[in-house]
């Protein structure tokens, strides 16, 4: 098996049984500014410190490559319910200057069997930086 990263104990993996990994990461990261109005004269810009960084990605569950999808929800349902906080490491590098926390996940529930049973699942994750206090 080869481990991409993982987030936690939330792992992002490859092996021919398994493929559960993600796709599409975005990583923001930006700065905040006050405005000051001046008579007669452009607005004075002044630097108030960073923003809060974000970071977004896709994930595809699926049981045709070996994951159960609703499983795989609940445990990242559960973490933004419970305010779960870890880093986040992919390869060998640990992504901003502190540890993250999911704030949203929307989940695309594409197919299902007969039965009722989840099939296949795209899952957007929307995370945080939790800076330490």
């Amino acid at each position: 098996m080869a481990v991409i990263g993982a987030w936690g104990d939330t792992v992002f993996s490859v092996s021919r049984k398994q493929v559960k990994t993600f796709d599409g990461l975005t990583w923001e990261v930006g700065a905040k500014y006050a405005t000051h109005d001046r008579h007669l004269k452009d607005p004075l810009l002044e630097y108030t410190g960073t923003d809060v960084e974000a970071i977004s990605f896709t994930m595809m569950f699926s049981v045709f490559l070996g994951v159960n999808p609703m499983k795989e929800i609940t445990k990242l349902v559960n973490a933004v319910r419970s305010g779960r906080i870890d880093r986040l490491v992919i390869g060998s590098k640990a992504y901003g200057k502190s540890k993250w926390v999911i704030t949203k996940v929307s989940n695309q529930l594409n197919r299902y069997d007969n039965r009722g049973n989840l099939l296949a699942a795209k899952v957007d994750v929307s995370m945080q930086a939790y800076p330490d206090r």
